[in-house]
């Protein structure tokens, strides 16, 4: 029996160390939240109270694991836990940034974006020993945080969305362990510092959406691990420095809208890793180089709206692969590629110069490659080719069926406002897409996918999240957006002066105390003004601030003149505003619905639609200069007048001859012409001749004209005028000096036209024959004399 007692005590101790470990154990799992030091709790707690935390738990099992508290427990033996990582993002906090994070000894990371904090960064921030810092879209002001400069472990710094203005400081030399650090969408001033280059581990720079100045640095061949660089809209000047070369980790390379002088193709030969290439308005010249083409992990190549010319290049049959091609608005030549009319990826080579070729298209082609204005001005004469494919997009309609008015509710259906039907506008895609109106009479282009959002298939209408209350909100429940260039073409016009209203309404962005009230909108509006292509009318223009508030109307007016029957509109997103609120993907224009309307009384009969060039002169230069260049002058003069006159009369028995006349002159008043020429100021005159006197003006949009005031001397008679008009009304040259319009108010007969220094009429006409034509041109003419009006 006492053999058998030691196995027994051996398995009673057995027993007794075994359940010892397992209540060890469970004592253990139910107090080792608790081993986080009385102090860190308490931190907690006076945060969660002070932000209005809901989601920390503070019960038995502690705050460690929840709501974004994570804490490291392998201190003292693994007997103590610190708070090392606080993730608090998109909770709409407000107030200012609370001190309390700088007494965590052990806090590695914060994120507190997308919130709506607002002053400065706190003093007691400098005690902390960041790694990583998100303060990304709050409404955080003043200038540059010192303070964040101080915190000199930090790998990974974001304040991009705020509101921080004035000079990067030079003290962000001393951040030597920054990995990554995003500047962007701020308000900041002066150069990119020199500093920078000290940050010599850096794999990520962005300062893109800043109101910096100067050139780019050269300094980034001291930044050889940089992978990631994005500079877009931020007011700097090119040209690109071939220091950019040697920056041979680089995968996203992003610069815009520079300024300034232009560029050579940078050198990215070394980039064999680039998946996104972004050189987009930086007056880049010369050819695409080859090697774009052999890049095999690229997959978006943006190279649009520069000055790049010759063919594209044959090694980008071999870009299959690459999703997004953007190669509109530069001056490419030679034939439309066939491998790229065949591709399923986005392509967009609109406003180019290529020429047809033995295979080149006819025709848009519906889907993902856009092909509008795509073919050189020589190409416009061709029958073969359809309108949408020839520069200006020239009007097609038959028997001279012109349009005076157009409305569109953009991104809507169709919607009767005032007794104007607004057409609807709902094609849902526009990544590289030219849409034409049931009717024909208008249709957009669209260039362009949103970035950084991880969608495949873009969303190009915005729609209202909330009811809308403004007047005829059909107009502004949805809108059709753009992510880099939309241009509306209102198709065969009738020739004349017009007022554009273009309606808009912030429906993305909100006025609620939420994150989504903190996006900014901004984007440029180019529009025809007065006979000039593609004048810039709205520049870094904001819905939201424009109409003060979100969800609230407002309409931009504008007087524009319609030439070749053909008006264009264009929305352009030049690098600015914010990228990531409320979430990654949100930016660019946003239009609710365009209007355009006539400024004078509509023709009584129809003009001709001009479908081609006029057919060459069999006669010798100097005999088609005497036979077309002079009769076309004198009857021209007699054109002007004439139309005036029956203006003024329309009402008299002389109307009856002006039926078939399409009257398309501007009409100013004599208000306006008064306070061009300083109510006819003698200082202004330039020339008198026997017509009139001839004055130099300025309008109030700027542009320069001449102002001739007809005498009552003149003896060329009312009714003469209107026997020659009968005869020329459809005359038209399209080397006539401009006429913008007349005025015909009292007993006054203006014609303004476009204004021209020293002689270049006669230049234009007879080119290097001025010369010898100029005199003759006066005496035929009775002309005035000076040389700035001729």
């Amino acid at each position: 029996m006492a053999g058998m007692s030691l196995p027994c005590g051996w398995s009673l101790l057995f027993l007794v160390i075994f359940f010892g470990l397992l209540h060890a154990e469970v004592v253990h799992g139910a107090v080792a939240p608790q081993r986080l030091p009385p102090t860190e709790g308490r931190l907690l707690r006076r945060l969660a109270a002070k932000l209005g935390v809901s989601q920390w738990d503070f019960s038995a099992t502690g705050p460690c694991g929840s709501g974004g508290v994570e804490c490291d427990c392998s201190f003292s033996n693994h007997t103590v836990c610190h708070v090392t990582h606080i993730f608090l993002k998109a909770q709409n906090f407000t107030g200012e940034l609370p001190p309390e994070f700088a007494d965590f000894p052990y806090l590695l990371q914060l994120d507190l974006s997308r919130s709506l904090f607002h002053g400065g960064v706190p003093d007691q921030w400098t005690r902390m020993k960041l790694q990583g810092l998100s303060l990304m879209g709050n409404r955080l002001s003043g200038p540059f945080p010192v303070a964040l400069t101080k915190i000199t472990t930090l790998t990974n710094l974001s304040i991009e969305g705020n509101e921080f203005h004035g000079l990067i400081p030079p003290q962000i030399g001393h951040l030597i362990h920054m990995e990554k650090i995003i500047l962007s969408t701020n308000e900041f001033t002066g150069h990119i510092p020199d500093a920078l280059s000290l940050l010599t581990n850096l794999t990520d720079l962005r300062v893109s959406g800043n109101n910096l100045s100067g050139r780019l640095p050269e300094f980034w061949g001291k930044l050889p691990k940089l992978e990631k660089l994005q500079i877009e809209g931020s007011l700097l000047e090119g040209p690109i420095p071939s220091s950019l070369s040697e920056l041979t980790n680089l995968y996203d390379l992003r610069i815009s809208d520079l300024r300034g002088s232009g560029s050579a193709f940078p050198d990215l030969s070394g980039m064999q890793s680039m998946k996104t290439i972004v050189l987009r308005n930086c007056s880049i010249s010369g050819r695409i180089p080859s090697y774009i083409g052999a890049l095999a992990n690229l997959k978006h190549l943006d190279l649009s709206f520069n000055k790049l010319s010759g063919e594209i290049p044959a090694s980008f049959a071999n870009m299959g692969r690459v999703d997004y091609i953007y190669l509109t608005g530069n001056s490419l030549s030679g034939n439309i590629p066939g491998w790229l009319l065949r591709r399923n990826n986005i392509a967009d080579i609109s406003v180019n110069n290529f020429t047809l070729g033995s295979s080149g298209p006819n025709q848009c082609l519906q889907g993902s490659i856009n092909l509008v204005e795509s073919y050189s001005p020589e190409m416009s004469s061709l029958n073969s080719i359809q309108p949408c494919l020839k520069r200006n997009f020239p009007c097609v309609a038959s028997n001279g069926k012109y349009q005076s008015s157009l409305h569109i509710n953009c991104g809507d259906k169709e919607v009767t406002i005032n007794g104007n039907k607004y057409e609807a506008d709902m094609a849902p895609k526009g990544a590289s897409e030219l849409y034409v109106s049931p009717g024909s009479n208008w249709a957009f282009s669209s260039t362009g996918n949103f970035m950084d959002n991880n969608i495949n298939d873009d969303n190009y209408i915005a729609a209202s999240a909330s009811k809308l209350t403004m007047p005829n909100s059909e107009l502004y429940a949805k809108a059709r957006l753009s992510p880099l260039s939309l241009t509306y073409y209102g198709l065969c016009m009738f020739s004349g002066s017009y007022t554009v209203k273009l309606h808009f309404a912030e429906i993305v962005f909100t006025n609620e105390s939420t994150y989504y009230s903190l996006g900014k909108r901004r984007f440029n509006v180019f529009i025809q003004i007065l006979l000039s292509q593609g004048r810039m009318v709205l520049e870094d223009f904001d819905i939201k601030k424009s109409a003060t508030g979100a969800g609230k109307s407002i309409i931009k007016t504008f007087q524009t003149y319609v030439k070749n029957h053909t008006l264009e509109i264009q929305f352009y997103w030049a690098g600015r505003g914010t990228t990531g609120i409320p979430e990654r993907g949100i930016y660019g224009p946003l239009i609710s619905a365009i209007s355009v309307t006539p400024n004078f009384q509509l023709p009584l009969a129809v003009e001709p639609p001009q479908t081609g060039s006029r057919k060459k002169s069999p006669l010798s230069p100097i005999s088609e200069a005497f036979m077309i260049g002079i009769p076309i002058i004198v009857i021209f003069t007699a054109l002007i007048v004439g139309i005036c006159w029956i203006k003024q009369w329309r009402k008299s028995s002389t109307h009856k001859d002006l039926g078939v006349l399409d009257l398309q002159t501007g009409s100013f008043t004599l208000r306006q012409i008064k306070a061009a020429t300083g109510n006819f100021d003698a200082a202004n005159k330039i020339g008198e001749g026997g017509f009139g006197s001839v004055y130099k003006g300025l309008l109030s949009d700027g542009t320069v004209i001449a102002v001739k005031q007809l005498s009552s001397r003149s003896k060329q008679g009312h009714r003469e005028f209107v026997n020659e008009i009968g005869m020329i009304s459809a005359l038209q040259h399209p080397n006539l000096v401009k006429l913008y319009g007349c005025c015909t108010e009292g007993n006054q007969l203006l014609l303004v036209y476009e204004y021209m220094e020293n002689n270049c009429l006669a230049r234009a006409l007879f080119g290097k024959l001025s010369s010898f034509f100029v005199s003759p041109l006066k005496l035929m003419l009775h002309v005035e004399t000076h040389e700035e009006f001729l």
